[in-house]
């Protein structure tokens, strides 16, 4: 074979190659959806996204390179992205996009009671203002948690699924039921799972407990 078509075989092959897992080494890992490397637990400084784009509040941070929002594990690996209120997650687009131009959707002017909508459209929109019975007011499995204000609560509520909200864990954190996960010290890649707190990997300067559920200063 002639060094020519040798070259011609490496120049085809290279692709396929640097779209494995393989080639990108022992502390990173590829992120299929874009088909990059990037590396476990994240970057200690990552770029902000751009204006209309967002990451999920826990793990995942901009790839400027990819101009997309990557994960800090492998997606197998943790919860489903969780984007802030008022934005959507756009698997395409592999970022959080504002939805309704960053204004949570509104209810209709005569909603009809929650029992008449059995799996109903409640899940699109989240704040009610009603301040009664709010245990009653959300679709299954969604908790009704009061929305706190500087003052107190406003009467209002929204609904949460608390086995897997990363900010009411386990309860809504307005009422002092639930745990806040991303509060956790010295926590940098963070999920709720099952109402309870787990703890991917920490910061630098602690490691994670033996229980996966905090960090410990070194």
């Amino acid at each position: 074979m002639t060094l020519i078509s040798r070259l011609l075989l490496v120049a085809v092959a290279l692709p396929f190659v640097l779209a494995t897992g393989d080639s990108c080494g022992e502390n990173n890992f590829l992120y299929e959806d874009k088909n990059c490397c990037v590396p476990y637990g994240g970057t200690p400084s990552p770029p902000s996204p751009p204006k209309g784009s967002s990451c999920p509040q826990s793990g995942w941070e901009w790839h400027e390179e990819q101009q997309c929002c990557v994960p800090h594990q492998p997606p197998a690996n943790q919860p489903p992205p969780q984007c802030s209120e008022g934005w959507v997650w756009n698997q395409g687009q592999s970022k959080c996009c504002e939805g309704d131009n960053g204004k949570p959707s509104s209810p209709p002017a005569n909603p009809p009671k929650p029992s008449s909508q059995p799996g109903g459209s409640y899940n699109h929109y989240k704040k009610r203002a009603m301040k009664s019975r709010s245990t009653a007011l959300c679709p299954k499995p969604l908790d009704a948690c009061p929305i706190a204000a500087a003052n107190g609560l406003t009467g209002d509520y929204e609904c949460i699924d608390t086995d897997a909200e990363l900010e009411s864990c386990g309860g809504c954190a307005s009422t002092g039921a639930g745990q806040d996960c991303t509060a956790i010290e010295g926590a940098w890649n963070v999920g709720c799972n099952h109402g309870v707190c787990a703890v991917y990997t920490c910061m630098a300067g602690y490691k994670r407990a033996s229980d996966g559920m905090s960090c410990v200063k070194l």
